[in-house]
């Protein structure tokens, strides 16, 4: 028995001197920017952690904690490993009511989080939602700040991840989760661009500097109406309609005039295909923000859909009203007035019409009568946006059958240079 004892006791004191080696190496090789060789070393302490005191174990976890931080910005699962290590650490030494690291280790979680909002930055440029998915989970879970939650939701959607995302929306939902936020904005004289400051103090700064001019408190947009349009398109793409009409009773049982959830459901029913449920949510939406262009446009645009011409033209025109340069309010005009096109050109294409000219002309006229009208509707819409290639598809036929030569010419040419880009 002694013999045993005597080499069990050997094995234990070699272990715990091959850990305190291997993590002394890890931490030299850290030091001179040798990550792999970090790696390498802490892993193999890592196996035999449980053997060693105290000590050796809470230096072992820091600089676990430190090497995978270093390889995050390679691997976002590396960050996710140097979080647990952290998390793993502080709960350790405040368990032997000893912090030695702990201090570090928060000053190196900050590092990490600003890493990543960096990260996070860059992924939304770049619309990289698949990284941003793993990224703004990281963020939230530092943090518990929902800005991230909501880049993680938007994410996970994206990612086509519905019962994450439908978990992640309806608890922002929940809880009253909106993004608005106060920012103080100065224009670059330079660029003619707005720049948002942290201060309104910082801003002064750059206006002194004469760099920047015009100091604007404003308000970052409310995100609210775009939760609720994208967790009723997720109930929509999860198939689970009763979910959705629950979802929409409820909230608007607790409140009946809530925009944010009137334009959701409309936009749900939009994605449905219910016209009918659409228009009246847009309806609703109106008499309570009757000088929203988005909004009446969209009042207009379901009122096409349900073939009432005359409200769609009430409320294009009042799109115009709010928004002389709306581009699509134009050409929704335009098409209203082109309805009985179709009704003509079948008319015109029957034998017994084709055969007689008095008749065909006549049909021919109302025809032509009819792109006239259209033409100051789409001529602002091209003025508005030259490179609409809807408006200039339709106003190439259109001064074509009006042998308008030279602007056909014109919208010729300019369809040419899109499609040559």
């Amino acid at each position: 028995m002694k013999k045993i004892t005597f080499i069990l006791l050997t094995l234990i004191g070699f272990s715990a001197f091959a850990q305190k080696s291997e993590v002394k190496s890890a931490e030299k090789a850290y030091k001179k920017g040798d990550i792999a060789t970090a790696k390498e070393m802490i892993q193999k302490a890592c196996k035999l952690k449980d053997q060693a005191d105290d000590k050796t174990k809470a230096r072992i976890m820091f600089v676990k904690a430190e090497v995978f931080a270093k390889l995050g910005s390679k691997d976002l699962d590396n960050y996710g490993k140097a979080l647990q290590a952290i998390e793993k650490l502080e709960a350790f030494e405040k368990q032997i009511d000893r912090d030695k690291y702990t201090d570090d280790a928060e000053k190196l979680k900050t590092q990490i989080f600003n890493e990543i909002k960096n990260i996070i930055d860059s992924d939304i440029n770049k619309k990289n939602y698949k990284e941003l998915e793993k990224s703004s989970e990281l963020a939230y879970n530092i943090s518990k700040n929902e800005d991230y939650k909501y880049y993680y939701a938007v994410a996970a959607l994206f990612n086509e991840h519905y019962g994450k995302a439908e978990k992640l929306l309806k608890e922002l939902y929940d809880s009253g989760y909106t993004g608005v936020k106060d920012i103080i904005t100065i224009k670059n004289k330079q660029t003619g661009k707005r720049e948002s400051v942290n201060s309104e103090q910082e801003a002064k700064l750059y206006i002194l500097a004469g760099t920047h001019e015009d100091l604007k408190k404003e308000k970052t947009p409310n995100l609210r109406p775009d939760i609720v349009a994208k967790l009723l398109f997720v109930y929509s793409k999860l198939g689970n309609d009763e979910k959705a009409i629950k979802f929409i009773e409820k909230a608007k049982k607790e409140d009946p005039n809530n925009l944010d959830l009137i334009i959701g459901e409309g936009n749900y029913y939009l994605k449905k295909g219910d016209n009918e449920k659409f228009a009246a949510a847009m309806q609703k939406a109106v008499e309570l923000d009757p000088k929203n262009k988005l909004i009446n446009f969209n009042l207009a645009y379901a009122y096409y859909q349900l073939k009432k011409y005359d409200k769609a033209k009430k409320y294009y025109e009042k799109t115009i009203e709010l928004d002389p340069n709306y581009v699509d309010a134009y050409k929704g005009l335009a098409y209203i007035i082109l309805v009985p096109e179709e009704g003509i050109t079948k008319e015109m294409n029957k034998d017994e019409v084709l055969m007689n000219d008095k008749l065909y002309n006549k049909y021919n006229k109302q025809r032509l009568d009819l792109y006239r009208q259209t033409l100051p509707y789409l001529e602002k819409a091209l003025q508005i946006d030259p490179n609409d290639k809807n408006v200039l598809v339709m106003l190439k036929k259109i001064y074509r059958d009006l042998e308008m030569k030279d602007k056909y010419k014109d919208v010729k040419a300019k369809l040419d240079a899109l499609k040559a880009k």
